[in-house]
């Protein structure tokens, strides 16, 4: 299971006893930052034991909470189906307590039992603090050697490897002087016979030595007094001779100076010049451009005038049609108003009459009584019909109304339809205009296009040569700073040649490659060695040193042969340049040396190769994973670490002061073609100008043809709605002169039965009807009865509301259109302003600009022939300088030169002294303290060579014929020789047996170390390629051991390929590359030693949501448990469970909250 739940208590943020847990195999800590997330990963610190600088704090006791004075840690394991309790506590006096299962226990057992679970407190494999990943990342070979022996458990014994190779080879120490002693004595006693013969030709040996060396210190002293005498004529003659170049130099440099203030002079007056053509320019361009911009806004204005008595002309129309309505209202509202009069007239007449029949009221009534009974079935008949009639004339009105509005309509659509092609005309017109002024503008644009193409051209060709010179011009002074270098180092190799004997010269003189076409290459892998210079020892690389700095001379790198080793070459080069069969060798066979520097050619170039192309360098560096250097033929060069490098042949780019005067002249010719040119652009600049203009032209006439489309369409949808409103209306007058067909036929059925109803009405009122006021009873009755008044009055002023009301929004539109004319009328008025006032073209004259780029060439041609004159005075005068600093280091190498001839005088008068050479001298002076001057060479006879051979062959007599003991040493060394033997075959023994257990624990920890390393590094190529796996590739990763036999003596190298990319170290890679990689190698840690949980703080923080989604789904696919601290959704959403820790305000200590998802 792993880790089930930690109780912690008083432990930093937490107060009180908190349980967190339950753990599930995959559970996530969440909770902001600063809430206490993090010390829960100090607390299982804490419990396991390890150090305080791995939780964040000084000491034990600062883990206390302020407000308590103890803490406590428990952490509940279950390992292989055992649950054991491990806990530890610490008091406020800093003690910290030990327990097991409640059993208190020392921490040395404490750890023992952690560590029998494979939780490894010093290797910390199942802990990953924030930063440990940045931490391993940057681990360095050796401290991967380290990680890997924490990890396999061989560091246990290390102290014990490192006590028993002591003991051995202080063993061995033993054995080798006891037998260098035996041998000593052994050989003592066989020359201690011979010592007596000896003796006597040794003693007259010795006096002929001291003749010798006295008359060779004599040769040595007045040879050397020659070269010092020399040395010194030489010296002042190169001093008088520096004095005369000197004051060369001072008259030389005054002229340079004053040349130098000419040149001064004209370039200021040049620049100036130039800026003032640049400033004539730029005003006739603001001209130019104010110009342009003028008949820009002189052509918008011209459309927006267009566009602006068009829409006045719609207005204007639309007026029109508002007041033809109104007009049309008016009238309506006049027939209302007559017809209003007419029925108050006729209910004012109806009163009256109905008045003066107020009389003959009640013989009225009692006749139409008698009326009733007379005629009542053709009465009711009437009433039917009248009813009938009733609903035939509700039925007309409806269809008469539905007529009219029908007919309203049609009038309100050809309203439309005329605003719409109104609206399209003015489309129409604005498209024309927009063509027409397209065209022109075309016309006009067409006659200067091929010229500004062909200036974009000849400047982008300008533009191309100048990169190119001004690349070349860098290159050729870098090139003259290296030759600079180049030629310092050699005069002071030279220098140092002649004062050193131990000194050789430069590596690029010493060696050469056997065919032209390894220069190159052997120019890059020896880089900037080539000018180091080789010595012979230590001692003539720390007198050239110091002959430097008291000089001040340039820096140099010297390279000792005594000191430089050639070790062993790499397993394997071999086999790699005989695969490929001549197209790969070594870089040290293809140089030709001196033997004695062989150990210079093989530090150089030892385990570097020369390729013949790319191709198989990159197969031998990264197919082939070799840690070689390879240099291809052409000069790039893969390092063994994996990095290219590109390299240059010696040699090249020679080029003269000739050639950069003439690529200085080439740019500034190439500067003034480029000025013209955009000046010719400047001129041709509103071509560009226009081009914009024609194509905001044609994205308006574009949008203009959208929009009468759109209108066509709404043209083509009104005039469907007339047709059908059309349809409608004729159906509509149809019923309408239906329901009057039928009103007329019950009418004149009732006209029937009212003429028999007046019959009988004549009959029965007869002398009262007709009278002066009724006809008959029947028009009484119906004056009588009427009771429409009263509706009818308010139809009318309904009716006369309406048109009221419409009248006043017709006015009111008509109102507001007016005015928006008016304000289009003054904007047009505005507008033909601003044509008057911009009526004036710019005046563009560019004649100032020619005067004074007239001006500006003259003043360049005068610079340009000062400058040569200032050349050829500036190259004497530097030829004056270079032969003064080649008089002066002349004269610093006579002087340099005199030293050393002192100083080797000094040391043979040292010789003599202690040699007790007599020398004679005028003054008898003991030698060390008398002068070369005062020594008396008169008596010097024979040849200082012929003397040097004699005195080698008397040394070689002496060495040989020495006495090496007296001869009453003998029985004495006899006893020691057996005493002696005695012990060198005790300690010859005690020597192998410390050897045999030393070879044991270097076996048994070497095992101990593969076996993890083996194992850890199967698993790592595995995991690496699972977790970078994609649908086209897949990184790789594994691990390097620098030595194999022995691998904890060196370091461990962590090499990946993330997809798509090479080969490199893990230290080099980026943050999230980084982080999945050191992720691989923890993950790897446990398939060797499987931990019973894993504890990561922000492991996530660097990684992407792709890289998130590979971890999520490894650690679902493992067995292990581990608890991730996160602040990442993405991550903690595919958990089994949270554990959300939060900060308490009012308490001010951090809290827990725990959810299981799968619950």
């Amino acid at each position: 299971m792993g880790l089930e739940r930690i109780e912690v208590e008083n432990f930093k943020s937490y107060v009180g006893r908190h349980v967190i847990g339950p753990f599930d195999r995959f559970t996530c800590i969440v909770g902001p930052n600063g809430s206490g997330k993090s010390n829960i990963m100090d607390a299982v610190t804490f419990c396991l034991g390890l150090g305080a600088r791995h939780l964040r704090a000084s000491n034990a006791k600062a883990l206390i909470n302020s407000r308590c004075s103890h803490a406590s840690v428990t952490l509940h394991i279950e390992d292989r189906g055992e649950r054991r309790g491990f806990r530890r506590h610490v008091s406020n006096e800093g003690r910290s307590l030990y327990f097991i299962d409640s059993e208190n226990v020392g921490y040395e057992r404490f750890k023992e039992a952690i560590e029998e679970m494979n939780l490894l407190i010093d290797a910390r494999n199942f802990l990953v603090f924030q930063g440990d990943v940045n931490a391993i990342g940057n681990m360095m070979p050796m401290e991967l050697t380290r990680l890997f022996e924490e990890m396999s458990g061989s560091i246990k014994l290390k102290e014990v490897y490192e006590e028993r190779q002591r003991e051995q080879a202080r063993a061995v120490s033993v054995c080798s002087s006891l037998f260098e002693e035996r041998k000593e004595v052994m050989s003592r006693m066989r020359e201690a016979e011979e010592v007596k013969e000896q003796e006597g030709i040794f003693r007259r040996l010795v006096d002929r030595k001291h003749e010798i060396q006295r008359e060779i210190v004599l040769h040595e002293l007045m040879e050397k007094r020659g070269r010092k005498r020399d040395i010194s004529d030489e010296e002042s003659q190169l001093e008088l001779e520096s004095r005369g170049v000197q004051s060369l130099i001072d008259s030389k440099e005054k002229e340079v100076e004053a040349y130098r203030s000419r040149i001064s002079e004209i370039r200021r007056e040049y620049f100036e010049a130039d800026a003032l053509m640049s400033k004539e320019k730029e005003t006739i361009a603001e001209r130019r451009a104010w110009k342009y911009e003028a008949e820009q806004e002189r052509d918008k204005r011209r459309v927006r005038l267009v566009e602006v008595e068009m829409e006045i002309k719609s207005k204007e129309e639309m007026i029109s049609g508002k007041k033809r309505e109104i007009d049309r209202r008016r009238r309506e509202m006049e027939g209302v108003d007559a017809g209003y009069f007419e029925l108050c007239r006729e209910e004012e007449e109806r009163k009256k009459r109905l008045g003066e029949m107020d009389a003959k009221k009640e013989v009225i009534d009692m006749k139409e009584k008698e009326l009733l009974q007379m005629c009542g079935e053709d009465r009711e008949k009437v009433n039917t019909l009248d009813l009938e009639v009733f609903s035939c004339r509700m039925m007309r009105d409806d269809c008469k109304r539905r007529v009219e509005e029908l007919r309203e309509r049609d009038e309100d659509l050809q309203g439309k339809i005329r605003e719409k092609k109104v609206v399209r005309g003015n489309t129409r017109v604005k498209i024309d205009a927009l063509e027409r002024s397209e065209a022109e503008l075309c016309r006009k644009v067409l006659h200067h296009e091929e010229r500004y193409k062909k200036l974009v051209s000849e400047e982008k060709q300008k533009n191309e040569e100048l990169s190119w010179i001004l690349g070349e011009i860098l290159r050729i002074k870098g090139k003259r700073r290296i030759d600079d270098r180049r030629s310092m180092v050699i005069s002071t190799v030279e220098t140092l040649k002649g004062m050193f004997p131990g000194v050789y010269g430069r590596v690029v003189d010493l060696i050469e490659p056997t065919q032209d076409r390894y220069e190159t290459g052997l120019s890059v892998l020896l880089g900037s060695h080539d000018q180091s210079v080789v010595v012979d020892t230590e001692t003539t690389a720390m007198s050239c040193i110091n002959f430097m700095k008291e000089k001040r001379l340039c820096k140099m790198t010297f390279l000792p042969i005594q000191s430089l080793r050639d070790g062993e070459e790499r397993k394997g080069m071999d086999d790699v340049v005989g695969e490929y069969c001549g197209a790969v060798r070594r870089a040290v066979d293809t140089v030709r040396y001196d033997a004695k520097y062989k150990r210079v050619v093989l530090f150089l170039l030892k385990e570097k190769l020369i390729a013949d192309s790319l191709e198989i360098a990159k197969d031998i560096c990264y197919s082939k994973g070799m840690k070689v250097s390879v240099c291809t033929l052409d000069g790039i060069y893969i390092h063994g670490g994996g990095h290219l490098i590109s390299g240059g042949g010696v040699g090249r780019n020679k080029f003269q002061s000739e050639e950069l005067d003439e690529l200085l002249k080439r740019r500034t010719r190439i500067l003034d073609e480029v000025r013209r040119i955009q000046d010719c652009k400047n001129e041709l600049s509103y071509v560009e100008v226009c081009r914009e203009r024609i194509e905001v032209w044609r994205k308006s006439k574009a949008m203009e043809m959208e929009a009468m489309k759109d209108l066509d369409v709404c043209i083509e949808g009104l005039e469907q709605e007339v047709m059908e409103n059309k349809k409608l209306l004729s159906e509509a007058e149809e019923s309408l002169r239906h329901v009057e067909k039928e009103m007329e036929a019950l009418e004149g059925k009732m006209k029937e039965h009212r003429q028999k109803i007046e019959e009988v009405e004549g009959s029965v009122f007869c002398g009262i009807f007709p009278n002066a006021w009724f006809r008959s009873f029947e028009e009484y009755k119906e004056a009588r009865d009427c009771g429409a008044f009263g509706l009818r009055r308010m139809e009318y002023e309904n009716v006369r509301a309406k048109i009221e009301l419409r009248i006043e929004m017709l006015e009111q539109e008509k109102k507001e259109l007016e005015e928006e004319i008016r304000g289009l009328r003054e904007g047009i008025e505005k507008l033909r302003e601003m044509d008057n006032n911009d009526g004036m073209d710019v005046d563009v004259d560019s004649s100032e600009v020619g005067v004074l780029s007239e001006k500006r060439r003259r003043k360049l041609e005068a610079f340009e022939k000062a400058r040569d004159e200032f050349k050829e005075i500036n190259e004497e005068f530097r030829r004056l300088v270079e032969k003064k600093n080649e008089l002066d280091q002349r004269i610093v190498y006579c002087a340099s030169s005199k030293e050393r001839v002192e100083e080797e005088i000094k040391n043979v008068l040292s010789f003599a002294v202690l040699e007790e050479i007599e020398i004679p001298c005028a003054g008898r002076r003991p030698a060390g303290e008398m002068s070369i001057d005062e020594i008396d060479f008169s008596g010097l006879e024979g040849n200082a060579e012929e003397l040097r051979r004699e005195l080698e062959e008397i040394n070689q007599k002496i060495s040989s014929q020495a006495p090496l003991m007296r001869i009453e040493e003998k029985d004495g060394d006899r006893s020691r020789y057996a005493k002696i033997s005695e012990e060198y075959e005790r300690q010859k023994a005690a020597a192998i047996s410390a050897k045999n257990e030393f070879n044991e624990i270097r076996k048994r920890r070497t095992h101990l170390f593969m076996e993890c390393f083996e194992k850890v590094n199967k698993e790592l190529s595995r995991i690496y390629k699972c977790l970078t796996m994609t649908e086209t590739s897949e990184g790789n990763a594994y691990l390097a051991l620098e030595n194999t036999l022995e691998p904890f003596k060196e370091g461990i190298r962590f090499h990946l390929m993330p997809p798509n990319k090479r080969f490199r170290e893990v230290r080099l890679l980026s943050g999230g590359e980084k982080t999945m990689a050191v992720l691989s190698l923890l993950f790897s840690f446990h398939a060797y030693r499987p931990a019973p949980f894993y504890l990561f703080d922000e492991v996530d923080s660097a990684l992407d949501k792709t890289n998130v989604s590979r971890i999520i789904s490894f650690i679902i696919s493992s067995t292990a448990q581990f608890i991730l601290i996160t602040l990442k959704p993405s991550l903690f959403q595919h958990s089994d469970g949270l554990v959300g820790v939060y900060k308490d305000p009012h308490e001010d200590a951090s809290k827990i909250l725990t959810y299981r998802l799968n619950d």
